[in-house]
Protein backbone atom coordinates (compact mmCIF):
# COMPACT_ATOMS: atom_id res chain seq x y z
CA UNK A 1 0.00 0.00 0.00
CA UNK A 2 1.33 3.31 -0.79
CA UNK A 3 1.96 5.64 2.18
CA UNK A 4 0.16 9.29 1.05
CA UNK A 5 1.88 12.65 2.04
CA UNK A 6 0.04 14.57 4.89
CA UNK A 7 -1.78 17.57 3.50
CA UNK A 8 -0.50 19.61 6.38
CA UNK A 9 2.59 18.99 7.86
CA UNK A 10 4.92 16.77 8.72
CA UNK A 11 5.92 19.71 11.42
CA UNK A 12 8.48 18.74 14.14
CA UNK A 13 7.01 19.75 17.38
CA UNK A 14 9.47 19.56 20.90
CA UNK A 15 12.11 17.66 20.38
CA UNK A 16 14.00 16.90 24.15
CA UNK A 17 17.19 14.52 24.53
CA UNK A 18 15.26 11.16 23.95
CA UNK A 19 11.86 12.00 22.02
CA UNK A 20 10.16 13.87 19.48
CA UNK A 21 6.76 15.22 18.84
CA UNK A 22 5.85 15.09 15.38
CA UNK A 23 2.12 16.30 13.72
CA UNK A 24 0.68 15.89 10.57
CA UNK A 25 -2.72 16.48 9.08
CA UNK A 26 -4.20 13.49 6.81
CA UNK A 27 -6.59 14.04 3.96
CA UNK A 28 -10.24 13.36 4.52
CA UNK A 29 -11.34 12.09 1.20
CA UNK A 30 -8.73 9.68 1.44
CA UNK A 31 -11.05 8.12 4.53
CA UNK A 32 -13.46 5.91 4.30
CA UNK A 33 -16.29 6.43 6.87
CA UNK A 34 -15.19 3.05 8.78
CA UNK A 35 -11.29 4.04 8.53
CA UNK A 36 -10.23 3.02 11.95
CA UNK A 37 -8.56 5.96 13.77
CA UNK A 38 -4.54 4.96 13.51
CA UNK A 39 -3.77 6.19 9.91
CA UNK A 40 -0.76 7.80 10.65
CA UNK A 41 2.09 6.10 10.16
CA UNK A 42 5.85 6.91 10.27
CA UNK A 43 9.27 5.64 10.35
CA UNK A 44 13.00 7.10 11.24
CA UNK A 45 16.61 6.42 11.36
CA UNK A 46 19.56 7.81 12.38
CA UNK A 47 20.33 10.40 9.69
CA UNK A 48 22.02 7.69 6.59
CA UNK A 49 21.74 4.99 8.17
CA UNK A 50 20.70 2.01 6.51
CA UNK A 51 18.03 0.43 8.43
CA UNK A 52 14.69 1.83 9.04
CA UNK A 53 12.35 1.26 12.57
CA UNK A 54 9.55 -0.69 12.08
CA UNK A 55 6.62 1.70 10.61
CA UNK A 56 5.07 2.95 13.61
CA UNK A 57 0.90 3.82 13.57
CA UNK A 58 -0.31 6.61 14.90
CA UNK A 59 -3.92 8.40 15.37
CA UNK A 60 -5.16 10.44 13.34
CA UNK A 61 -8.33 12.27 14.75
CA UNK A 62 -11.59 12.96 13.22
CA UNK A 63 -12.43 15.74 16.19
CA UNK A 64 -9.09 17.62 15.47
CA UNK A 65 -9.35 18.25 11.70
CA UNK A 66 -7.91 14.60 10.71
CA UNK A 67 -4.96 15.74 12.35
CA UNK A 68 -2.09 13.86 15.24
CA UNK A 69 0.58 13.60 16.89
CA UNK A 70 3.07 11.39 17.10
CA UNK A 71 6.30 10.64 19.82
CA UNK A 72 9.08 9.02 18.61
CA UNK A 73 10.70 7.52 22.02
CA UNK A 74 14.06 5.95 22.78
CA UNK A 75 16.23 8.37 20.99
CA UNK A 76 20.15 9.36 21.98
CA UNK A 77 21.14 12.75 22.97
CA UNK A 78 22.54 15.11 20.32
CA UNK A 79 21.92 12.62 17.38
CA UNK A 80 20.27 13.95 13.89
CA UNK A 81 17.49 11.42 12.66
CA UNK A 82 15.61 11.47 9.19
CA UNK A 83 12.09 10.51 9.06
CA UNK A 84 9.31 9.40 5.94
CA UNK A 85 5.69 9.87 7.33
CA UNK A 86 2.33 10.32 6.06
CA UNK A 87 -1.06 8.95 5.83
CA UNK A 88 -2.88 5.52 4.92
CA UNK A 89 -5.95 5.40 2.79
CA UNK A 90 -6.87 2.38 3.64
CA UNK A 91 -5.98 -0.77 6.16
CA UNK A 92 -2.76 -2.00 4.79
CA UNK A 93 -3.62 -5.93 6.07
CA UNK A 94 -0.35 -7.62 5.88
CA UNK A 95 0.67 -5.57 2.72
CA UNK A 96 3.66 -4.14 2.49
CA UNK A 97 3.89 -0.19 3.02
CA UNK A 98 5.41 2.03 -0.32
CA UNK A 99 6.99 5.29 0.90
CA UNK A 100 7.83 6.38 -2.66
CA UNK A 101 5.52 9.52 -2.60
CA UNK A 102 5.67 10.26 1.41
CA UNK A 103 6.46 13.14 3.11
CA UNK A 104 9.90 13.49 5.12
CA UNK A 105 12.22 15.40 7.04
CA UNK A 106 15.29 15.37 9.74
CA UNK A 107 15.67 16.56 13.19
CA UNK A 108 18.39 16.37 15.87
CA UNK A 109 17.69 15.32 19.46
CA UNK A 110 19.00 18.30 22.01
CA UNK A 111 22.69 17.82 23.23
CA UNK A 112 23.46 16.01 26.92
CA UNK A 113 25.88 18.38 27.94
CA UNK A 114 23.82 21.52 29.59
CA UNK A 115 26.14 23.64 29.37
CA UNK A 116 26.16 23.69 25.05
CA UNK A 117 25.77 27.13 22.99
CA UNK A 118 22.86 27.06 21.15
CA UNK A 119 21.22 28.83 18.17
CA UNK A 120 17.94 29.10 16.37
CA UNK A 121 15.58 31.13 14.57
CA UNK A 122 12.86 33.85 15.82
CA UNK A 123 9.75 35.61 14.31
CA UNK A 124 6.43 36.92 14.77
CA UNK A 125 3.52 38.47 12.81
CA UNK A 126 3.31 36.72 9.15
CA UNK A 127 0.46 38.42 7.68
CA UNK A 128 -1.04 36.29 4.46
CA UNK A 129 -3.29 38.04 2.02
CA UNK A 130 -6.79 35.24 1.50
CA UNK A 131 -8.94 34.90 -0.83
CA UNK A 132 -12.65 34.22 0.47
CA UNK A 133 -12.32 30.47 0.35
CA UNK A 134 -9.17 31.15 2.06
CA UNK A 135 -6.67 30.45 -1.00
CA UNK A 136 -3.23 32.18 -0.38
CA UNK A 137 -3.53 35.04 -3.04
CA UNK A 138 0.48 36.15 -2.15
CA UNK A 139 3.34 34.03 -1.40
CA UNK A 140 6.08 37.27 -0.56
CA UNK A 141 5.02 35.95 3.44
CA UNK A 142 6.86 32.20 2.14
CA UNK A 143 10.01 33.95 1.17
CA UNK A 144 11.10 34.57 4.96
CA UNK A 145 11.18 30.93 5.56
CA UNK A 146 13.04 30.21 2.09
CA UNK A 147 15.78 32.71 2.96
CA UNK A 148 15.78 31.06 6.92
CA UNK A 149 16.51 27.51 5.24
CA UNK A 150 18.88 29.17 3.28
CA UNK A 151 20.45 31.04 6.51
CA UNK A 152 20.90 27.48 7.58
CA UNK A 153 21.91 25.97 4.58
CA UNK A 154 24.88 28.67 4.60
CA UNK A 155 25.42 29.43 8.13
CA UNK A 156 25.30 26.43 9.90
CA UNK A 157 21.66 24.31 11.02
CA UNK A 158 19.55 26.14 14.01
CA UNK A 159 18.05 23.93 16.80
CA UNK A 160 14.64 24.83 16.42
CA UNK A 161 12.72 27.73 15.33
CA UNK A 162 10.49 29.81 17.95
CA UNK A 163 7.62 31.62 16.58
CA UNK A 164 6.36 34.30 18.76
CA UNK A 165 2.83 35.29 18.43
CA UNK A 166 0.49 35.84 15.31
CA UNK A 167 1.66 32.59 13.11
CA UNK A 168 -1.72 33.44 11.47
CA UNK A 169 -4.11 36.38 10.85
CA UNK A 170 -7.47 35.62 11.63
CA UNK A 171 -8.94 39.39 11.72
CA UNK A 172 -6.70 39.64 8.26
CA UNK A 173 -8.62 43.24 8.09
CA UNK A 174 -9.90 43.60 11.61
CA UNK A 175 -13.55 43.21 11.87
CA UNK A 176 -13.96 43.70 8.43
CA UNK A 177 -13.54 40.26 7.54
CA UNK A 178 -12.94 38.78 10.95
CA UNK A 179 -13.18 34.92 11.00
CA UNK A 180 -15.98 33.44 14.05
CA UNK A 181 -16.73 29.95 13.08
CA UNK A 182 -14.73 26.94 13.47
CA UNK A 183 -14.11 25.33 9.89
CA UNK A 184 -13.14 28.58 9.18
CA UNK A 185 -10.21 29.26 11.95
CA UNK A 186 -9.28 25.29 10.58
CA UNK A 187 -9.49 26.23 6.63
CA UNK A 188 -7.05 29.74 7.85
CA UNK A 189 -4.32 27.39 9.97
CA UNK A 190 -4.28 24.47 6.72
CA UNK A 191 -3.72 26.98 4.25
CA UNK A 192 -1.12 29.18 6.08
CA UNK A 193 0.95 26.20 7.54
CA UNK A 194 0.80 24.30 3.91
CA UNK A 195 2.86 26.85 1.94
CA UNK A 196 5.91 25.02 0.13
CA UNK A 197 8.70 27.06 1.84
CA UNK A 198 6.89 27.24 5.44
CA UNK A 199 6.01 23.10 5.18
CA UNK A 200 10.25 22.37 4.16
CA UNK A 201 11.42 24.33 7.33
CA UNK A 202 8.38 23.07 9.80
CA UNK A 203 9.62 19.22 8.80
CA UNK A 204 12.97 20.19 9.22
CA UNK A 205 14.15 20.92 12.78
CA UNK A 206 12.09 21.17 16.14
CA UNK A 207 9.36 24.42 16.04
CA UNK A 208 8.17 26.06 19.04
CA UNK A 209 5.26 28.26 19.14
CA UNK A 210 2.58 30.50 20.97
CA UNK A 211 -0.04 32.61 20.26
CA UNK A 212 -1.07 36.34 20.40
CA UNK A 213 -3.94 38.60 19.53
CA UNK A 214 -4.47 38.12 15.90
CA UNK A 215 -5.31 33.86 16.17
CA UNK A 216 -7.94 35.43 17.82
CA UNK A 217 -9.07 39.14 17.04
CA UNK A 218 -6.74 42.33 17.27
CA UNK A 219 -5.84 43.63 20.83
CA UNK A 220 -7.96 40.37 22.04
CA UNK A 221 -10.09 40.64 24.44
CA UNK A 222 -10.01 44.05 24.56
CA UNK A 223 -12.97 44.42 22.09
CA UNK A 224 -14.72 40.95 23.05
CA UNK A 225 -18.56 41.14 22.84
CA UNK A 226 -20.21 38.81 24.60
CA UNK A 227 -21.18 36.44 21.81
CA UNK A 228 -17.14 36.53 21.24
CA UNK A 229 -16.60 34.41 24.07
CA UNK A 230 -18.96 31.80 23.20
CA UNK A 231 -18.21 31.82 19.41
CA UNK A 232 -15.01 33.40 18.25
CA UNK A 233 -12.94 32.72 21.27
CA UNK A 234 -13.42 28.33 21.74
CA UNK A 235 -13.22 28.32 17.73
CA UNK A 236 -9.85 30.57 17.43
CA UNK A 237 -8.70 28.48 20.77
CA UNK A 238 -9.54 24.75 19.23
CA UNK A 239 -7.91 25.52 15.91
CA UNK A 240 -4.48 26.76 17.84
CA UNK A 241 -4.92 23.54 19.91
CA UNK A 242 -4.83 21.72 17.02
CA UNK A 243 -2.06 23.17 14.79
CA UNK A 244 -0.01 25.07 17.25
CA UNK A 245 0.21 23.67 20.85
CA UNK A 246 -0.61 19.89 20.34
CA UNK A 247 3.20 19.51 19.10
CA UNK A 248 4.33 21.64 22.48
CA UNK A 249 5.26 20.81 25.77
CA UNK A 250 1.79 22.19 26.83
CA UNK A 251 0.28 19.18 26.28
CA UNK A 252 1.07 16.23 28.89
CA UNK A 253 1.98 13.22 27.33
CA UNK A 254 0.32 9.88 29.54
CA UNK A 255 2.60 8.07 32.06
CA UNK A 256 4.32 5.74 29.59
CA UNK A 257 5.23 9.34 27.88
CA UNK A 258 4.23 7.55 24.61
CA UNK A 259 0.93 9.40 23.86
CA UNK A 260 -0.76 13.14 24.31
CA UNK A 261 -2.76 12.27 27.50
CA UNK A 262 -5.06 14.81 27.55
CA UNK A 263 -5.67 18.65 26.71
CA UNK A 264 -3.82 21.43 28.03
CA UNK A 265 -4.44 22.72 31.57
CA UNK A 266 -2.75 26.18 30.61
CA UNK A 267 -1.00 27.22 27.03
CA UNK A 268 1.94 28.35 28.98
CA UNK A 269 5.04 26.45 28.41
CA UNK A 270 8.74 25.45 29.51
CA UNK A 271 11.26 23.56 27.65
CA UNK A 272 15.41 23.63 27.65
CA UNK A 273 18.24 23.47 25.34
CA UNK A 274 21.76 23.28 26.11
CA UNK A 275 22.76 25.96 28.14
CA UNK A 276 19.19 27.85 27.99
CA UNK A 277 15.80 27.37 29.39
CA UNK A 278 12.87 28.97 27.92
CA UNK A 279 9.50 29.79 29.69
CA UNK A 280 7.20 30.61 26.99
CA UNK A 281 4.41 32.98 28.40
CA UNK A 282 0.82 32.62 27.33
CA UNK A 283 0.06 36.60 27.56
CA UNK A 284 -3.44 36.75 25.72
CA UNK A 285 -6.17 33.85 27.40
CA UNK A 286 -5.35 34.45 30.87
CA UNK A 287 -5.41 38.56 31.09
CA UNK A 288 -7.54 40.34 33.51
CA UNK A 289 -8.63 43.19 32.46
CA UNK A 290 -9.50 46.05 35.21
CA UNK A 291 -9.86 49.82 35.09
CA UNK A 292 -6.93 49.89 38.56
CA UNK A 293 -3.76 49.82 37.13
CA UNK A 294 -2.87 47.35 40.43
CA UNK A 295 -5.73 45.11 39.38
CA UNK A 296 -4.74 44.48 35.14
CA UNK A 297 -3.03 40.96 34.90
CA UNK A 298 -0.83 40.06 31.61
CA UNK A 299 -0.14 37.04 32.72
CA UNK A 300 -2.78 34.50 36.23
CA UNK A 301 -1.65 34.46 39.57
CA UNK A 302 -0.68 30.72 38.83
CA UNK A 303 1.70 31.99 35.60
CA UNK A 304 2.91 34.68 37.35
CA UNK A 305 3.96 32.23 40.17
CA UNK A 306 4.96 29.27 37.89
CA UNK A 307 7.24 31.83 36.25
CA UNK A 308 9.16 32.55 39.47
CA UNK A 309 9.77 29.09 40.32
CA UNK A 310 11.16 28.52 36.92
CA UNK A 311 13.37 31.46 37.13
CA UNK A 312 15.03 30.07 40.37
CA UNK A 313 15.04 26.56 39.02
CA UNK A 314 19.08 26.41 37.60
CA UNK A 315 18.83 30.34 38.55
CA UNK A 316 22.89 30.50 36.90
CA UNK A 317 21.45 28.99 33.53
CA UNK A 318 20.70 31.54 30.78
CA UNK A 319 16.95 32.45 31.53
CA UNK A 320 14.60 33.27 28.19
CA UNK A 321 11.35 34.56 28.72
CA UNK A 322 9.09 34.27 25.75
CA UNK A 323 6.95 37.51 25.88
CA UNK A 324 4.96 37.53 22.35
CA UNK A 325 4.55 41.38 23.64
CA UNK A 326 7.40 43.55 24.18
CA UNK A 327 7.63 43.63 27.91
CA UNK A 328 10.38 46.78 27.25
CA UNK A 329 10.65 49.33 25.91
CA UNK A 330 7.64 51.03 25.79
CA UNK A 331 6.23 53.63 23.49
CA UNK A 332 6.54 57.32 23.82
CA UNK A 333 3.50 59.22 24.85
CA UNK A 334 1.25 60.55 22.37
CA UNK A 335 1.69 56.49 21.01
CA UNK A 336 1.43 54.60 24.14
CA UNK A 337 -1.18 52.16 24.75
CA UNK A 338 -2.31 49.51 26.81
CA UNK A 339 -2.17 45.91 25.24
CA UNK A 340 1.64 44.87 25.76
CA UNK A 341 3.23 45.62 28.93
CA UNK A 342 3.26 49.21 29.01
CA UNK A 343 -0.61 48.90 30.10
CA UNK A 344 0.20 46.84 32.86
CA UNK A 345 3.08 48.02 34.93
CA UNK A 346 2.32 46.83 38.45
CA UNK A 347 3.22 43.04 37.14
CA UNK A 348 5.60 43.62 34.93
CA UNK A 349 7.06 45.98 38.04
CA UNK A 350 6.97 42.63 40.37
CA UNK A 351 8.66 40.40 37.75
CA UNK A 352 11.53 43.03 37.13
CA UNK A 353 11.41 43.27 41.04
CA UNK A 354 12.38 39.46 41.35
CA UNK A 355 14.76 39.27 39.26
CA UNK A 356 16.69 42.28 41.28
CA UNK A 357 15.77 40.69 44.03
CA UNK A 358 17.03 37.56 43.49
CA UNK A 359 20.36 38.99 41.06
CA UNK A 360 19.43 36.96 37.99
CA UNK A 361 22.14 37.94 35.78
CA UNK A 362 21.28 36.15 32.29
CA UNK A 363 17.64 36.78 31.87
CA UNK A 364 16.88 37.70 28.25
CA UNK A 365 13.35 38.39 26.83
CA UNK A 366 12.26 37.63 23.55
CA UNK A 367 9.49 39.29 21.84
CA UNK A 368 7.81 40.28 18.54
CA UNK A 369 4.18 42.07 17.91
CA UNK A 370 5.38 45.39 16.78
CA UNK A 371 6.15 45.11 13.20
CA UNK A 372 9.89 45.88 14.09
CA UNK A 373 12.99 45.02 15.34
CA UNK A 374 15.39 45.89 17.86
CA UNK A 375 17.54 45.14 21.06
CA UNK A 376 16.90 46.86 24.17
CA UNK A 377 19.02 46.85 27.57
CA UNK A 378 17.02 47.51 31.30
CA UNK A 379 19.77 48.22 34.06
CA UNK A 380 19.46 48.58 37.24
CA UNK A 381 20.94 47.74 40.66
CA UNK A 382 20.46 44.55 42.71
CA UNK A 383 19.85 43.80 45.88
CA UNK A 384 23.08 43.18 46.69
CA UNK A 385 24.65 46.68 45.35
CA UNK A 386 25.33 44.72 42.15
CA UNK A 387 25.08 46.14 38.20
CA UNK A 388 22.57 44.37 36.63
CA UNK A 389 20.95 43.82 33.10
CA UNK A 390 18.26 42.62 31.86
CA UNK A 391 17.73 42.32 27.39
CA UNK A 392 14.57 42.49 25.16
CA UNK A 393 15.51 41.22 21.84
CA UNK A 394 12.07 41.90 19.82
CA UNK A 395 11.87 40.68 15.70
CA UNK A 396 8.66 41.10 13.92
CA UNK A 397 7.14 40.91 11.40
CA UNK A 398 7.98 38.23 9.07
CA UNK A 399 5.72 39.74 6.96
CA UNK A 400 3.70 42.82 7.15
CA UNK A 401 2.09 44.72 4.47
CA UNK A 402 3.69 48.38 3.10
CA UNK A 403 -0.04 49.27 3.12
CA UNK A 404 -0.24 48.69 6.64
CA UNK A 405 3.44 50.66 7.12
CA UNK A 406 1.78 52.81 9.86
CA UNK A 407 0.87 50.02 12.02
CA UNK A 408 4.81 49.29 12.88
CA UNK A 409 6.96 50.75 15.63
CA UNK A 410 9.23 53.25 14.39
CA UNK A 411 12.11 55.13 15.84
CA UNK A 412 10.73 58.31 16.69
CA UNK A 413 7.65 56.44 18.33
CA UNK A 414 9.74 53.95 20.65
CA UNK A 415 10.77 56.00 24.35
CA UNK A 416 14.37 53.62 24.75
CA UNK A 417 16.52 55.69 26.34
CA UNK A 418 15.99 56.72 29.74
CA UNK A 419 13.83 55.72 32.71
CA UNK A 420 11.53 52.48 32.40
CA UNK A 421 8.07 53.68 33.98
CA UNK A 422 7.13 51.39 36.57
CA UNK A 423 4.90 50.89 39.57
CA UNK A 424 6.10 52.57 42.26
CA UNK A 425 9.85 52.15 41.49
CA UNK A 426 10.58 55.68 39.81
CA UNK A 427 13.60 55.54 38.88
CA UNK A 428 14.91 52.35 39.16
CA UNK A 429 15.31 50.80 35.96
CA UNK A 430 17.31 52.81 33.36
CA UNK A 431 17.26 51.71 29.82
CA UNK A 432 19.76 51.57 26.84
CA UNK A 433 19.14 51.16 23.16
CA UNK A 434 21.38 48.58 21.96
CA UNK A 435 20.52 49.03 18.12
CA UNK A 436 18.50 50.99 15.83
CA UNK A 437 14.70 49.95 15.14
CA UNK A 438 13.99 48.63 11.84
CA UNK A 439 10.95 49.03 10.95
CA UNK A 440 10.90 45.81 8.12
CA UNK A 441 9.89 42.70 7.62
CA UNK A 442 12.46 40.59 9.50
CA UNK A 443 13.82 37.33 10.93
CA UNK A 444 16.07 36.85 14.07
CA UNK A 445 19.55 34.39 14.32
CA UNK A 446 19.92 34.22 17.93
CA UNK A 447 22.82 32.27 19.46
CA UNK A 448 23.50 31.86 23.43
CA UNK A 449 26.15 30.12 24.87
CA UNK A 450 26.36 30.82 28.96
CA UNK A 451 28.39 33.98 28.63
CA UNK A 452 26.75 36.04 26.29
CA UNK A 453 24.27 35.89 23.26
CA UNK A 454 24.28 37.34 19.31
CA UNK A 455 21.48 38.51 18.10
CA UNK A 456 21.28 39.45 14.22
CA UNK A 457 18.88 40.62 11.97
CA UNK A 458 18.35 39.92 8.42
CA UNK A 459 15.91 40.70 6.08
CA UNK A 460 12.89 38.41 4.75
CA UNK A 461 14.91 38.13 1.92
CA UNK A 462 17.80 36.91 3.98
CA UNK A 463 19.96 40.32 3.65
CA UNK A 464 21.97 41.09 7.12
CA UNK A 465 20.85 44.39 8.83
CA UNK A 466 23.81 45.75 10.82
CA UNK A 467 22.29 48.52 12.70
CA UNK A 468 19.24 45.90 14.31
CA UNK A 469 22.09 43.31 15.20
CA UNK A 470 24.22 43.15 18.57
CA UNK A 471 26.40 40.95 20.96
CA UNK A 472 24.97 41.19 24.13
CA UNK A 473 27.70 39.96 27.87
CA UNK A 474 26.28 38.70 30.35
CA UNK A 475 27.09 40.71 33.46
CA UNK A 476 27.49 39.52 37.32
Amino acid sequence: MQVKPFSVGPVVGHVDRHSARIFGRGEPLLWPAELKPDAGVIRWRRQGAGQWSAPLRFRLNRNFDFSGVVILPDLDAGTHYEYQAGCLPGDPGSRSLQWREISSGQFRTAPADDAAPIRFHMGSCCYRFFAGDMENLDDRADKAFRSMLALSASDGPVDFNLFVGDQVYADPMNALLDLHDHESFMALYRHSLAQPWLTRLLADGANYMILDDHEIENNWPAQARAADWVGKYPAALKAYQVYQASHSPAVPLDASGRYLGRDPDHLWYTFSRGCADFFVMDVRTERQLASTAGQRLMLSAQQEQALYQWLLDGRDRVKCLVSPVVMFPDQRRFFRGDDAWEGFLAQRTRILEFIRRENLHRVLVLSGDVHAALATRLQMRSAAGRNLAVHNLVCSGLFWPASLFAFRWHALTVDADGPLRSHGRAGRYRLTPLTDVYSRDAFARIEIDPEGCLFRVFTRKGEPVPEASCEIRFTG
